[in-house]
């Protein structure tokens, strides 16, 4: 068996009444919905890794405001752990290699995502993605 590294966005942005969440479809299996992730490339950082993947993924650019947690998954004889961040966008995104996307609010993305595994992710990164959506930029002081 062996062992691969992977990074994953939950990728969020401002909705107009709450926070959206983007979720994708799966390329081996396009009715299970997910966030975006993948490997991580040699020399790459865990976080470049997620901010890459969603946009490979899903077309968005975005900046990480905070790890979002771990898990892991065997596939075939390999097992998968993977390191998610949450990433703030402004983008739409476009459907890319083969996906779906959906932007969702927080409750339609738990029923949407087809693992308890990124059900549990998104519950426990849910209080930040409010907290960095709800603050609003610093507009600059005009000097005196």
């Amino acid at each position: 068996m062996t062992d691969f590294k992977q990074a994953g966005a939950i990728v969020v942005r401002a909705g107009k009444t709450g926070p959206r969440i983007l979720l994708v479809t799966a390329r081996r299996n396009p009715d299970n919905w997910i966030f975006p992730k993948g490997h991580v490339e040699p020399g790459e950082t865990l976080r470049a890794a997620a901010v890459r993947e969603a946009r490979e993924e899903a077309g968005v650019e975005g900046n990480v405001i905070a790890p979002a947690g771990r898990m892991s998954f065997d596939f075939g004889e390999n097992t998968y752990r993977v390191s998610y961040f949450v990433v703030r966008t402004e983008d739409a995104g476009q459907e890319r290699e083969g996906r779906q996307l959906r932007w969702l609010k927080y409750k339609q993305a738990l029923k949407r995502l087809t693992f308890e595994e990124t059900q549990d992710l998104l519950r426990g990164a849910w209080p930040r993605i409010k907290q960095s959506l709800m603050r609003r930029p610093r507009r600059a002081r005009k000097k005196k």
